[in-house]
């Protein structure tokens, strides 16, 4: 046995460097980065140990076990309870497609136990098709992460496997979640599994089924993630990972959950720091997607669920809005588009309403993309050069947008049933941006796909109402908190905001923030249609359109405070949700708060001083 910190022996080392001599490109497909010890052996020592006392011969298997790193975990576990390494070394079984990673595997475990390496059941074979299911009491792997779509087996591949498994939803294959499904059909019942997954595990729509499965099947009691800052894989520093450990037989009541941890030696300790996620907290708070918020704290997990049970559906068949991803495709509806410069060109010219014409020729209307809103904001960007990847986006013109693209005003009237305003959403976000949700009014313009378009469910005679309130509210520190927890990944569609909630709203307060987003979205000369829409339906008052920065700044704080007070929120909530922006603007440009404060809105205003940033704006109009 070799312990923590000391050389590994020779035939280890080897099995440990061998991803780093395959090709690059190959290694990717293969998903081949192999698990460090430090990761392995409390994996293994938390998955094995309940197995331990049942005085038994146990049979251990990874059907992924590339060099073996959790089979020599696996060993050390069993030599540590008492038993001789050899005889452990015959209750270890492994097998991976790679015959020289699987050699590997079989001579490290061998030079570790002192038994003969051809008598270990350690060898080449397909760990999702080969082994008897039913007959392992622990499964312990890290699986390959990838997707099956690239190599030139990849679409036969997928015809053989996909009979085999019946929880991988209806995406394209991954191959984890192929091996989770694998390891819970290869267990006895009692078995444990204890696997390392991606973080799409607890939040992915695809996902979903094999959740069901650990939730409905399993005693799921770990999920602890860590983000990858300290490299403990060679891949990016933001890719997040977890590990999961699970007891097959029973139905979960809660899971032992971290998110966003770095320090591996945490998952090490003996009770390692976590949250206790209820069973029917899951359900109150995701009731549709079934997805795991991060929560750190328990307190996260309180509000949160305080903030459903106060809440209306966003979306839904009980929700305000529908949503749709924009009104055209980027790359497939690109035969649609003029772009503006080639219109200009052309003779092309914007008109008082935001219309570019030239005379004998069809209208053409300005495509927003998602760079070009920002919170409240309806030109934050105008097109400088390029396309695609390689767009670049430049300070706009306050009297003038600036797109890419240019759509034909009768193609827009026949793709959009809803011809009125809308609320428009950033669908390309993340929960580590200074703001998740990033929302604007909008008048009745077409919109690409990287913004998502919410417009009104229910008929009703103050549609802008409606939805100018909605953005008010979706611009809302409160509601960004609860939506910065939930997002998982980068895109923010359906599948997210489905589980998402506004607040309860009455009359006079509806009608307050109805007039603060349109002071702030309804700021450009050609935006006169939604004033006078807003005067017919009587409620605009004497609201004025918000130009400067100290209005802009007073208004939020007032959307913040009115959105806080509509869910129920109390000063202390506020200052929780708000912890961290108090910090010196130095220390937060030069250094990253705790994990804890990961999701936090400590970058909102960062440079400016403390009692300047809206967080704390917020927090100190609640006296």
């Amino acid at each position: 046995m070799t312990a923590a910190g000391e050389p590994l022996p020779p035939f280890a080392a080897a099995a440990a460097a061998y991803p780093e001599r395959l090709p690059p490109a190959e290694r990717k497909r293969r998903g081949a980065w192999f698990t460090p010890r430090s990761l392995a052996q409390p994996t293994a020592q938390r998955t094995l140990a309940p197995l331990l006392r049942r005085d038994r011969p146990l049979r251990i298997v990874d059907p992924a076990v590339g060099g073996g790193t959790f089979l020599l975990a696996a060993l050390e576990v069993l030599v540590a309870a008492g038993l001789p390494a050899p005889h452990a070394a015959s209750w270890l079984c492994g097998r991976d497609l790679d015959a020289t990673a699987a050699r590997l595997a079989a001579d490290a475990v061998a030079e570790a136990s002192g038994a003969a390496a051809d008598t270990l059941d350690l060898r080449q074979g397909d760990g999702l098709l080969d082994l008897e299911p039913g007959s392992f009491d622990a499964v312990l792997t890290n699986p390959p992460w990838e997707t099956l779509q690239a190599g030139p087996d990849a679409a036969s591949r997928t015809r053989t496997l996909r009979p085999h498994f019946s929880h991988q939803g209806h995406g394209k294959l991954q191959t984890y979640r192929l091996f989770v499904e694998r390891a819970f059909t290869l267990l006895r019942p009692g078995g444990r599994l204890g696997l390392i997954v991606p973080a799409s595990l607890w939040f992915d729509r695809d996902a979903e089924p094999l959740r069901r499965l650990l939730l409905d099947h399993t005693d799921w009691q770990w999920l602890f993630g860590f983000e990858n800052r300290d490299k403990v894989f060679p891949i990016d520093s933001r890719y997040r990972f977890a590990v999961i450990v699970a007891e097959k037989g029973g139905r979960t009541r809660a899971v032992q959950v971290a998110f966003g941890r770095t320090d591996v030696a945490e998952w090490a300790a003996a009770a390692p720091p976590h949250v206790r996620y209820e069973r029917d907290e899951l359900r109150r708070c995701s009731p549709l997607s079934g997805t795991f918020v991060e929560v750190t704290h328990r307190r996260d997990l309180d509000l949160l669920a305080r903030l459903h049970a106060s809440g209306t559906p966003l979306l839904g068949p009980h929700g305000a809005f529908e949503w749709r991803q924009g009104d055209f495709n980027m790359t497939a509806d690109r035969g649609c588009f003029v772009e503006r410069a080639h219109a200009e060109h052309d003779g092309y010219a914007p008109d008082a309403d935001g219309v570019w014409r030239r005379a004998g020729a069809i209208d053409l209307l300005p495509l927003y993309q998602g760079a070009m809103i920002d919170d409240l904001q309806p030109n934050a960007a105008a097109h400088a050069a390029g396309h695609g990847h390689g767009t670049r986006w430049q300070k706009p013109r306050p009297d003038r947008l600036q797109p890419l693209y240019l759509v034909p005003a009768s193609t827009f009237a026949a793709t959009t049933t809803a011809a009125g305003p809308r609320l428009a959403l950033r669908a390309l976000s993340n929960a580590t941006n200074a703001r998740t949700a990033i929302a604007c009014l909008l008048p009745p313009v077409p919109c690409g796909n990287s913004l998502g378009v919410l417009t009104n469910r229910a008929p009703t005679t103050t549609p802008l109402r409606q939805l100018a309130a909605g953005t008010a509210a979706l611009s809302s520190l409160a509601f960004d908190w609860a939506l910065r927890i939930r997002l998982g990944g980068t895109n923010l569609n359906r599948f997210v905001l489905m589980d998402c909630v506004l607040p309860a709203l009455d009359e006079a307060t509806t009608d307050e923030l109805a007039r603060l987003a349109l002071a702030m979205c309804a700021v450009l000369p050609w935006h006169g249609p939604l004033w006078q829409l807003a005067q017919q339906e009587g409620w605009c008052g004497d609201a004025a359109p918000a130009l400067d920065a100290a209005t802009r700044a007073l208004l939020t704080t007032r959307i913040d405070v009115l959105v806080g007070r509509a869910f129920g929120l109390t000063r202390a909530d506020v200052a929780w949700m708000v912890r961290g922006c108090e910090l010196p603007a130095e220390r937060l440009v030069r250094h990253r708060p705790a994990p804890e404060l990961a999701k936090g809105f400590w970058r909102v205003d960062r440079t400016l001083p403390p009692a300047a940033r809206r967080p704390n704006r917020w927090l100190a109009a609640l006296g």
